[in-house]
């Protein structure tokens, strides 16, 4: 009997540490949701960037023009 009891207890001991390491896990992945949602975000970000990128060169080139003087192209000022 005393053999039983141990194999018992050995197996709630057992069971009660896999509780604790699942709940340790689930507890844990708060930060990888946060990260997934930073790269959404700028993936989002730059793909408006590629969308826009025409209306944004002629924008920073009237604000090159208004500033400096001079016209804003692929090669420089």
């Amino acid at each position: 009997m005393e053999y039983l009891d141990n194999l018992y207890m050995q197996g709630l001991l057992l069971a009660a540490k896999g509780r604790d390491k699942a709940k340790d896990f689930l507890a844990s992945q708060d930060g990888v949701s946060n990260v997934v949602a930073t790269i959404i975000i700028l993936l989002i970000v730059v793909l408006l960037i590629g969308v826009f990128w025409d209306r944004l060169q002629e924008w920073l080139s009237g604000i090159m023009d208004q500033i400096f003087g001079s016209s804003f192209t692929a090669d420089g000022l």
